[in-house]
């Protein structure tokens, strides 16, 4: 067992594929962002009449955030759950990806493709054995 494997908690005698690293980083960041995003909409919106609505999208943009930064650990750390809810947002995204297309949107490729990257990679067999699957 290594020393980051130690003091980041990845489970004795498994190496973290380094596309699961990455993924782990971009959803801690990505839940970073979404946080502050969160407390942002709640500062701006704090007074006036649109106060209760900056109230409500922030909180639920910062349970987003709490939510992405709670996958990110489970990505890092092995866990089987983590790898069956990025295979999930990887799917949806797919689908999401798909109608933006047919909406005429261009971001749609992007996100298709990206989505459909994650979902491939997640299915890989050394991926699937870190997670325990």
């Amino acid at each position: 067992m290594t020393v980051a494997n130690q003091a980041f908690g990845t489970p004795p005698g498994k190496t973290r594929p380094l596309g699961v690293t990455i993924l782990a980083i971009l959803n801690a960041l990505g839940g970073i962002m979404t946080l502050l995003g969160g407390v942002a909409a709640i500062g701006v919106t704090s007074t006036g009449i649109f106060a209760s609505l900056g109230i409500i999208v922030g909180g639920f943009t910062i349970i987003i955030g709490l939510f992405q930064l709670i996958i990110a650990w489970g990505l890092w750390t092995g866990k089987k759950w983590a790898w069956f809810l990025a295979l999930i947002f990887g799917i949806l995204g797919v689908i999401f990806g798909i109608l933006g297309l047919i909406g005429g949107g261009l971001t749609g490729i992007v996100s298709l493709l990206i989505n459909a990257i994650i979902v491939y990679y997640l299915m890989r067999p050394e991926v699937k054995a870190f997670f325990g699957r």
